[in-house]
């Protein structure tokens, strides 16, 4: 029987790459591996930097933890987080166009690669959120829990959004910072190496479940606004 191995990660995190973004790489991956996660997913507002960054940062310190290739694209509805591809896209566009042009990527990549399309913080007022579109038939996964919230209702709506329409649901702690890295996690179990591929392809299939789900401090979330 194959060897299962069960990986925790964060599929939502800034680096100072990110117009928001307070920590340095190394900052952040010191602090995902201090937390003993199997990996992170890189996702910067409307770049790829970050993970190009971290990506050589893991291979030229030969570290045990997997970069996914992320970013999170301001399209005209709100925010979509893309995983597993390896360039930018065009911000501004709409939710249907963003989606369409990453599909189309999906196809042109070698080796079938996989591509995973969230929606995060669908309902968080003031986060540039998509609503109701979190459903949209492109997206695969909502995120029903984000941990930089003041009350919990957006993720509660989230949640049962994603219930009542049978689309996946997953957790990150959108940290902006080293120190909220992994506050949000979920669990994936693949019978491969542990890889990016492997990883996104649990996850397109549904075959992820949420492990950890913890608030960002207050005084971080206000420190970061300010």
């Amino acid at each position: 029987m194959p060897l299962t191995l069960t990986l925790t990660l964060d599929l939502h995190v800034h680096t100072n790459y990110s117009h928001d973004g307070h920590d340095s790489i190394e900052k952040i991956l010191k602090s995902a591996i201090a937390k003993k996660l199997d990996g992170v997913a890189i996702c910067d507002h409307d770049t790829m930097e970050g993970f190009f960054a971290a990506r050589k940062y893991v291979a030229d310190n030969n570290l045990d933890l997997i970069i996914v290739p992320g970013i999170e694209v301001t399209t005209s509805e709100g925010h979509l987080i893309v995983l597993g591809l390896e360039e930018g896209l065009e911000k501004g566009l709409s939710p249907e166009e963003t989606i369409r042009i990453a599909r189309q990527k999906e196809k042109e990549k070698e080796k079938k690669g996989t591509v995973v399309i969230i929606a995060p913080h669908p309902f968080h007022p003031f986060r540039h959120s998509i609503g109701n579109l979190c459903t949209h038939s492109g997206i695969d996964a909502i995120e029903t829990f984000n941990s930089r919230y003041f009350f919990g209702v957006a993720n509660k709506i989230a949640s049962g959004k994603a219930t009542r329409n049978n689309v996946t649901a997953v957790a990150g702690s959108d940290a902006h910072s080293a120190e909220c890295v992994g506050l949000a996690t979920v669990e994936v179990e693949t019978e491969q190496k542990p890889e990016q591929e492997a990883v996104l392809r649990m996850i397109k299939e549904g075959s992820v479940r949420i492990k950890s789900c913890e608030r960002t401090p207050f005084w971080v979330y206000f420190k970061q606004l300010l």
